[in-house]
């Protein structure tokens, strides 16, 4: 058996995983991505962990309760459309904030909880969005869907997720953490 894989994200309404899944429902029928994501599995991830020792994953969950009850709720306009990869092909589609800088101070603080929990925070800029879709399948050059209806979110908390790569849907949440 393979060690579970795990991840810290940005936990995203019921209300609001409606709203997505209307939206990508009608992009399915004019996008050929090989996979499309589960409603259930949408979220902002914040770090990925990979495979972590249980002393470890005790311990992010301890500086999470911790640290995320001290941080504000914020409101965010998901209004950007956009991919990873190719343009012609992409990797990634993904819907998310113009900037997302409101999301920066919970993303910070993540990544230090990540630091001192032993583990390697993120190098990368963050780039906040929404995984809708993976491996463009299409014939054609992808081309950007003309429609698409912003709408906007309250973050309000952030969860471990643990993934099951074998089933649908494959995220489930460990711990949840409430934003003041």
């Amino acid at each position: 058996m393979s060690t579970p894989h795990y991840f810290i994200a940005i936990e995203i309404s019921p209300f609001v995983k409606e709203k997505i899944e209307a939206q990508k429902n009608a992009w399915q029928e004019i996008l050929p991505f090989k996979q499309w994501t589960h409603k259930q599995d949408v979220h902002i991830t914040l770090a990925f962990l990979g495979s972590v020792k249980e002393e470890v994953l005790v311990n992010i969950q301890r500086f999470l309760k911790e640290t995320i009850a001290s941080l504000p709720s914020v409101s965010i306009r998901i209004n950007k459309i956009n991919t990873f990869g190719k343009n012609e092909s992409p990797r990634i589609f993904w819907i998310g904030p113009e900037n997302g800088e409101e999301l920066q101070p919970i993303y910070d603080e993540v990544q230090e909880v990540v630091h001192k929990s032993g583990m390697n925070p993120e190098s990368r800029p963050f780039r906040p969005h929404i995984t809708l879709a993976k491996k463009w399948q299409g014939t054609k050059d992808f081309q950007q869907p003309e429609t698409f209806v912003p709408f906007d979110m309250k973050v309000s908390s952030v969860c471990l997720y643990r993934i099951h790569p074998q089933e649908t849907p494959k995220y489930e949440v460990v711990s949840q953490y409430r934003l003041r």
